[in-house]
């Protein structure tokens, strides 16, 4: 399997390090056999061997350029700092480059001001997309056959997936890793690098094959869970909230999150337990309330099922790992 990280221009360097540190351990887990029988490897390509300007006057080495004949498996193009249209000028070739390995079988992961990368390739014309909200009404102009998403965090159409943000970019290499080396391995890797990412009030909306559309009543159903995790919550609840009959709720729910309402609320339930415990020195009682767990017996018990590691121990290593930094 080969990943490779596009340089440019302006790139943000966030977007490539995190998420190659969490691919290149994800692919360590694997067993031997595994490793042997499908080698990973990650490049970094760009114009020419010498680094371009990147953000914070760090440089990166490139591994190749885009003239090398090489295909990728999965490619990522990182956000840009400012405006981004200084770059397509900058490197005319890269559209052309991107169009070339699409149809030599890549998955192209372009998150936030990158997405412009994939749509001057016109490979997104009449998809749907996402990018960083500050861009929405230049993108809209710029690439008005794009069907722009600015409710969604993540979307997804024919292998092409436009993330909003690092930290939505963060959550498709997790699904990517998921899908790729499991479920087990996906779970180490999210416990071991999830407390470097500062989660967003932004939910992400999967659009997997380019079919499920943003529902206002079902974001409207996520912030009001949002707001109420530490109570008794039903589906019941959320749909009368939303005013949709239960049956009508919990299937419009489940296509645009990708998870049944109770799914959906565990989830968000141990994702702010992590926080809390990350970030704030509460008891794990008082942590166990927060996310609406009236017995943290019962709370420590889910929580490791979800993380493999019990609450204590998720604290003990976040913190070991702060003083260690």
């Amino acid at each position: 399997m080969k990943i490779g990280f596009v340089l440019y221009h302006r790139a943000l360097i966030t977007g490539i390090s995190l998420s190659a540190e969490m691919l290149t351990s994800a692919a360590s887990l694997r067993d031997r056999k595994s490793q042997k029988a499908t080698p990973f490897e990650i490049k970094v390509i760009a114009p020419s061997l010498i680094s371009p300007k990147l953000t914070a006057g760090i440089r990166i080495q490139p591994d190749c350029t885009f003239a090398n004949n090489e295909s990728f498996d999965v490619i990522i193009l990182p956000p840009m700092w400012g405006n981004p249209l200084a770059s397509l000028t900058k490197h005319p070739e890269i559209p052309h480059w991107l169009i070339k390995q699409y149809q030599n079988g890549a998955k192209i992961i372009a998150t936030g001001t990158g997405v412009i990368w994939l749509a001057e390739t016109g490979l997104l014309d009449h998809q749907t997309a996402t990018t960083h909200w500050y861009f929405h009404d230049k993108f809209s102009q710029l690439y008005p056959k794009v069907k722009l998403n600015k409710q969604a965090s993540i979307t997804s159409a024919n292998g092409l997936y436009c993330t909003e943000s690092i930290n939505s970019q963060t959550e498709m290499v997790l699904y990517f890793i998921t899908n790729n080396f499991g479920q087990k391995i996906a779970k180490t890797i999210e416990t071991h690098y999830g407390h470097e990412i500062s989660k967003s009030d932004h939910q992400p909306f999967y659009e997997i094959g380019g079919q499920v559309q943003f529902d206002e009543s079902i974001a409207l159903a996520q912030d009001w869970i949002r707001l109420n995790m530490n109570k008794s919550i039903t589906a019941k609840n959320m749909a009368e909230h939303c005013q949709l009959p239960l049956r009508t709720f919990n299937r419009k729910f489940k296509d645009q999150v990708g998870l049944a309402p109770h799914q959906y609320l565990q989830k968000m339930r141990m994702v702010t337990a992590k926080e809390l415990l990350r970030d704030f020195g509460m008891t794990i009682n008082d942590v166990s309330e927060q996310v609406g767990y009236k017995d943290s017996y019962h709370f420590s018990t889910i929580f490791k099922k979800e993380f493999d590691v019990t609450p204590n121990q998720y604290r003990k290593m976040v913190r070991a790992k702060a003083y260690n930094a």
